[in-house]
């Protein structure tokens, strides 16, 4: 039985590819790329982004969990998967089982990753994760050698490399990020002449792979930058980039309010003049940021709608005074192009005092996804 939404959330798979092919373009042929598609794919739905990525080229996946990790290899993907978060000491056998690199960065987890492989008769890799100014996940720089030396007793872990993140590449000053890297480079360098080899070290995400090519190392892994948006959202990215992701809906009733009609909960929204409104269904429950009431827009007709009152949790109402003409059933862009006009995902993220990630992540886990350019 078909299944049908009144919201149309549409991944564009070719623009992937694009998008893929035009961050590929900035690294030496050396250099291999890795596709994050941790979280869902941001939302843009892990299995049909990672195949997609797998066909265009890239050398690694990156995913959040063992489950995606798994979710992956149950559907045929081969391709080297790295785990970011790392795993918990219960999920090595099924990590190494599987032929997933992890980033490690507990001593526990390395003893039962040694345990697992030794069990399985094969080697397990792991890159070693330092904290070189996040303040997130990794070892500390002082404790990073002396974790290698205890390692020289795990004769079933190779050790690929060092990762770590960089926590302000994508503004324009990068004092704070050269730091980091000089940090990453200096403990790289100390590692290897203690005769550790780590020859996928990595640190750059999207904004690094664009702007700073002495950060790209062995391995790049960009995130935001496959999706279409740029890793910051006032500054233009280093190549053209093409959304993948679209939401439409449609104009589910219209109404003519007096003045002094009051729109929503909290009655926040009261008109000043007759008002013609829209009312959409599409709300918090699809992902769609309540913290968007008053504030966000929308397309009808290529011109921007403005939403009225606070986003309930199945409709928005806009006002479309100013367009004339608009039907019920006619088509409603939420994020996308209608004509000449569009609304980025950073547009969106602005009125809601959020990042693009966000938007992603909430509007493609809450609706169902159809895909073009497979």
């Amino acid at each position: 039985m078909m299944v049908t939404s009144m919201v149309d959330l549409l991944i564009d798979l070719a623009a992937l590819d694009y998008n893929y092919r035009s961050l590929r373009r900035l690294c030496t042929p050396q250099v291999k790329l890795l596709g994050v598609v941790k979280a869902d794919a941001y939302g843009h739905g892990l299995v049909p982004v990672a195949r997609k990525l797998v066909a265009a080229g890239a050398d690694y996946l990156g995913v959040g969990s063992l489950d995606e990790g798994l979710t992956l290899r149950r559907s045929g993907l081969a391709l080297p998967l790295l785990l970011l978060l790392g795993i918990l000491p219960k999920e090595a056998e099924s990590a190494v089982g599987a032929y997933m690199e992890v980033a490690l960065f507990r001593k526990d987890v390395a003893q039962a990753m040694e345990a697992a492989a030794q069990a399985q008769g094969r080697k397990a890799r792991v890159h070693l994760k330092v904290d070189t100014g996040m303040g997130r996940l990794g070892l500390l720089p002082q404790d990073v050698l002396p974790f290698l030396e205890e390692l020289k007793n795990y004769r079933h872990l190779e050790v690929q490399g060092l990762i770590s993140h960089l926590a302000m590449a994508e503004i324009e000053d990068k004092t704070y990020t050269r730091r980091q890297l000089q940090d990453f480079t200096t403990l790289l360098g100390e590692a290897r002449q203690r005769g550790w080899k780590l020859p996928l070290s990595h640190i750059a995400n999207s904004a690094a792979l664009g702007e700073m090519p002495e950060a790209h190392f062995a391995l790049v892994r960009p995130g935001i930058m496959l999706y279409g948006s740029p890793a910051h959202p006032h500054r233009p990215p280093p190549v053209e980039l093409r959304p993948v992701m679209s939401v439409t809906t449609q104009v589910l009733q219209l109404k003519r309010l007096p003045p002094e009609s009051s729109i929503s909960y909290g009655c926040t929204y009261t008109t000043a003049d007759w008002c013609d409104l829209a009312i959409l269904p599409i709300g918090y429950c699809n992902g769609y940021l309540r913290q968007l009431s008053n504030k966000g827009e929308v397309l009808i007709q290529g011109r921007r709608a403005p939403i009225r009152g606070r986003v309930c949790m199945n409709l928005i109402m806009v006002e479309v005074t100013h367009i004339p003409g608009v039907k019920e059933g006619d088509r409603v862009t939420i994020l996308g192009a209608d004509g000449d006009a569009r609304l980025t995902a950073d547009d969106l993220a602005g009125w809601g005092q959020t990042i693009s990630y966000e938007i992603y992540c909430a509007l493609g886990t809450a609706n169902p996804r159809r895909y073009v350019g497979v």
